[in-house]
Formats: structure tokens, C-alpha cells, sequence
């Protein structure tokens, strides 16, 4: 309303010099804010939202469509396919959801280096926890970074994990990356996305998964990176609200 626009008014908190060197909200990238210190970035981003509230240009209108899915195997191969296609796929793997079945929603650019090795870490930790033996051999493989960098990648956090899998109920499962994170180009698309629409549409996926390839609903686990959360919490409930069943 009038009294919000006008405590949100542009030529209280910024010199017009600050106003031209704000960039537009589609060209802010998540590259641009990691070259920049915290404090800068969070103050770009305050103004960038705040200017974006007045001209109405940031509304939760994005539900990006046919998400790129990704299911990683032992050996360092992955099953890629847009989730339209992804259950067909599965029904052509064997075994596949016999135990464990863990479902990772990626919030993140992937076009960032440092997000790409986060991602890959998580992927990881849980390939180690479900095909340990396998995942120790093969870690070279999946990990194609440079021998120093694969080195790094020890680190003891990860051997930690190694331990804590040694004495999980379950070694085996299988790992569905849905990498929502790869449609959020930029800040805009970031902010834009509506989580609600966006988490019922993977909800609606997950149960025709589980009806689709006969798996039990409390063998399905669902994490999520960043924004990745908020949707995943968003596909728990339209799960709930399908099925009468928690994941």
C-alpha cells in the first residue's frame, strides 16, 4: 500500500549515483556475489530486493518445468533424464529401490563452482553410505577434479560419515537427484520461484514414483540444499496430501 512504498521510498537510503550502479535484477548472478565480501553482497542484494518490491518485479510466479534428474550409480556413471522421463527410466533398472531410496532437491545455480563441489559432496557422503565399499574404490572416478583437489576431498568430516555409515542400519539404497538448482540462473529466477507450486509438482511425481515402481513410502527420504529445502518440505506435504502417508 502507499505507507510501504513510501517507507520503501528509493531516495531515503540511496544517492542517485547508488541508484545507476545497482544492477538490473536479471543480470545479478550468484558469480557476481561470490567475487564480492559478505557485507557487499548482502547489502546488493537488500537493494536489489527492495527496488524490485517497489517496481513489482520479484513475485513468486517461477515453476520451472521438467527439471533435469539425475541418479548416480556406483561405478561413477550417472541415469540423466528430465523428470518426465525419469520413471521409465527407473522401471529399467534393476533392483532399483529395493532398500533406501533418498531424494535430493539441489537449491542452488550449478553454474558456481563452489556449488558444483557441494553438490558433489553431498551426492557423495551418501553414495559412501549406501554403497561403501564400492563408493571407496570408485571415489577417484566420480570425482573428476584434479589428483590434488581429489586429496582434498578427504577431508575428515567425510571420514567421519565414512564410520557413521559403517554403523547405519542400512548400507545399500539408491540416491534421485532432482536439480532444481540448475533452473535458477539467476537472482530472479532464485527469488522468483514459487515454492509451493514448484514442491506440488514433485510431490505429485514422488507418489506416481512410489506407485509406479511398488515402493514403500517409508523407505523414501527427502533433503534439500538451500531453497531446495523449502520445496522439499512443499512435495513432503502434497505427498501427505495425496497419499495420507508421511514420507
Amino acid at each position: 500500500d502507499n505507507t510501504v512504498s513510501q517507507a520503501l521510498k528509493p531516495s531515503q537510503w540511496l544517492s542517485v549515483q547508488e541508484l545507476q550502479a545497482i544492477p538490473a535484477v536479471d543480470e545479478l548472478t550468484l558469480e557476481r556475489l561470490e567475487n564480492m565480501s559478505l557485507e557487499k553482497g548482502a547489502e546488493l542484494l537488500q537493494q536489489v530486493y527492495h527496488l524490485s518490491q517497489i517496481n513489482h518485479d520479484v513475485e513468486p510466479n517461477f515453476v520451472p518445468s521438467n527439471i533435469q534428474v539425475y541418479v548416480p550409480k556406483p561405478n561413477g556413471d550417472k541415469i540423466v533424464a528430465p523428470i518426465s522421463e525419469m520413471i521409465q527410466r527407473l522401471k529399467q533398472k534393476q533392483n532399483f529401490g529395493q532398500d533406501e531410496v533418498t531424494i535430493i532437491v539441489t537449491g542452488l545455480p550449478q553454474t558456481s563452482e563452489t556449488v558444483k563441489k557441494a553438490t558433489r559432496k553431498l551426492v557423495q557422503a551418501y553414495m559412501q553410505r549406501y554403497n561403501l565399499q564400492q563408493q571407496q574404490q570408485q571415489a577417484q572416478k566420480y570425482n573428476s577434479e584434479s589428483e590434488e583437489d581429489n586429496k582434498r576431498q578427504r577431508t575428515s568430516s567425510e571420514e567421519d560419515y565414512s564410520e557413521q555409515a559403517k554403523n547405519a542400519n542400512t548400507n545399500t539404497g539408491d540416491i534421485i537427484v532432482i536439480d532444481l538448482g540448475s533452473t535458477l540462473t539467476n537472482y530472479k529466477r532464485y527469488a522468483m520461484l514459487d515454492i509451493e507450486k514448484t514442491g506440488a509438482k514433485i510431490g505429485k511425481w514422488i507418489v506416481e514414483l512410489t506407485s509406479e515402481l511398488q515402493l514403500p513410502h517409508e523407505t523414501i527420504h527427502m533433503i534439500g540444499q538451500n531453497v531446495g529445502a523449502h520445496v522439499a518440505g512443499a512435495a513432503a506435504n502434497e505427498f501427505i496430501r495425496l497419499t495420507g502417508h508421511k514420507l
